[in-house]
């Protein structure tokens, strides 16, 4: 009996071991790694709800850069046809003045001209004038026959032709 009370007070002491034991691994281990397990649980939620909440914010700057660049866009799409209108507005007033300027010359010509062509109307018919009174003049000084007198105008008109 000693034998088999000897095992069962080693049986009992290997148990009073292990319940010790795990008694000690639960205070000093167990729960110190389920804290340990629990904050970086707790850390690896509060990490992805970050990484959530970058990405969603990323998101937003992505879309307001989208907006901002398609805003860009139609900004210069506006200029450019501003200026495109501009561009042919002005080419519009340099044409209709370039009009304006080349209707004025036409008429400025067309008034000297005009001019110049009744200044030479006036001396020719002053010229005429001229020699139709030298003619007339002569014919009357002279009294000649017919013949005579036909000679002598030929001889005036010939002498108006060499003066123009």
């Amino acid at each position: 009996m000693s034998n088999t009370s000897l095992t069962l007070g080693n049986m009992v002491a290997g148990v009073l071991q292990w319940v010790i034991l795990l008694w000690l691994m639960r205070a000093y281990v167990y729960k110190p790694l389920l804290t340990a397990m629990q904050k970086r649980r707790e850390n690896i939620a509060k990490q992805i709800t970050d990484s959530e909440r970058l990405r969603e914010e990323a998101e937003k700057l992505r879309q307001e850069q989208d907006k901002v660049l398609k805003q860009a866009h139609d900004d210069a799409k506006i200029l450019i046809a501003q200026a495109r209108q501009e561009g042919e507005e002005e080419a519009r007033k340099i044409v209709d003045q370039a009009q304006r300027e080349a209707s004025y010359r036409q008429k400025s010509v067309l008034e000297e001209i005009q001019h110049e062509r009744d200044e030479a109307l006036k001396t020719i018919r002053s010229e005429v004038a001229d020699l139709v009174l030298m003619a007339t003049g002569k014919l009357l000084a002279r009294n000649l026959d017919e013949k005579d007198q036909e000679r002598y105008l030929d001889q005036i008109l010939q002498d108006a032709g060499q003066l123009q």
